[in-house]
């Protein structure tokens, strides 16, 4: 992977964070480039981020994948309200956020899906620096598959969803019911309307969603949550509920059937991994994930990026090689476990009365440890 630092650092304690985390990076086999004039040439890069948490670096193409770095020296009333706004206002896929006076900071990471998490080593110590390699690793040399194509073929006899689409409903109000459905939120509860707005442009959304849910419709197509919809309120199809046909691994996007007169919005950016799923295992009729955490998880794989094709391939792979992959639950470290069953009703039977946490919006500031 190419990597490369784009800005400049703004006190000595970031210059030296540069400098450590370049060495960490190339020990690990990865790449230093310089960008271009036109900011291209590198897989990665780590963007300094202003005081006003903007401008953002522009990205020469959607497949560039950016850590904005944020230095904050003195204390301020939430940590991690303040980062998450950082986060969407430079339009970065993870923050690195370094607090603190010199001989002592603390580093933070923050992504979008995911809580304020805390690096817990001593400052510039190796370990240091293992550690948020570790929480990047999942990052550096992912491949991005959240593109849609849509294309207005959907079947007349399947408008209002059909009885997949009920099904789907009736296991969102049933979760509900048992406190276990991580609700989505609105974006402007958690930042300013500036940064609302600028997270909606991106996720073409006005809300987080806590999870995905999606069932079979036949041997190649399945029903799928959109991005940021309330899971109480599943009703137009096409605008909170999709009908997924394919990938189109050459432009890496998803291809949607959806019907006239509705305006789509983007598809859940974990579609991909429940398209291969699908096609894997035929005896799998639905997928639920939920950012949320069980007490016993069969297997855990790393957290790559959301709308990665990474994070396609371990989910599928995973669930593969399960003991039972029809029946399978699947953990993503540090961000939620995923289900696969019969049908959304048949999954919603056997999380019944199960202990399952919800995993706290990414705005709390709180350290985050262990596997959430």
């Amino acid at each position: 992977m190419d990597f490369a630092f784009h800005g400049s650092a703004r006190d000595l304690a970031m210059v030296r964070f540069d400098d450590r985390l370049a060495e960490a990076l190339e020990a690990a086999g990865h790449t230093r480039v310089r960008l271009t004039p036109r900011g291209g040439g590198a897989d990665v890069v780590f963007a300094h981020i202003g005081p006003e948490c903007g401008p953002p670096y522009q990205r020469p193409d959607p497949t560039v994948l950016v850590v904005g770095l944020l230095r904050v020296p003195r204390p301020v009333e939430d940590l991690g309200e303040f980062a998450y706004g950082c986060l969407v206002r430079s339009v970065s896929d993870l923050l690195i956020t370094v607090t603190g006076p010199e001989d002592t900071p603390e580093t933070w990471v923050a992504g979008l899906d995911r809580p304020l998490e805390r690096i817990a080593a001593q400052a510039w110590s190796r370990r240091h620096f293992a550690l948020l390699l570790e929480r990047l690793q999942p990052l550096l040399g992912a491949h991005l598959a959240m593109d849609n194509i849509f294309d207005r073929d959907l079947d007349e006899g399947l408008l209002d969803g059909g009885s997949a689409v009920e099904e789907l409903r009736r296991a969102a109000a049933a979760l509900a019911d048992q406190g276990a459905l991580p609700e989505g939120y609105p974006v402007r509860d958690v930042v300013g309307s500036k940064d609302a707005s600028q997270l909606e442009r991106l996720a073409r959304a006005r809300s987080i969603s806590y999870g995905d849910l999606s069932a079979r419709q036949d041997e190649l197509r399945f029903w799928m949550t959109t991005s940021g919809v309330d899971w109480r309120r599943i009703e137009v199809v096409g605008r909170d509920v999709e009908l997924v046909k394919g990938y189109d691994p050459q432009s890496r996007a998803l291809l949607i059937s959806v019907p006239p007169g509705v305006r789509p919005r983007r598809t859940s950016p974990d579609a991909l991994g429940h398209l291969l799923i699908y096609r894997q295992e035929p005896r799998v009729g639905a997928i639920m994930h939920l950012h949320a955490w069980l007490s016993t998880v069969e297997r855990v794989v790393p957290d790559y990026p959301r709308g990665s094709v990474e994070r396609a391939r371990s989910l599928a792979d995973t669930v593969r090689t399960a003991a039972d992959p029809v029946h399978a639950v699947v953990g993503i470290e540090r961000h939620g476990i995923l289900v696969t069953g019969e049908g959304p009703d048949e999954i919603v039977q056997r999380l019944r009365g199960a202990e399952i946490t919800p995993v706290p919006p990414p705005a709390g500031g709180a350290p985050v440890t262990g596997r959430r």
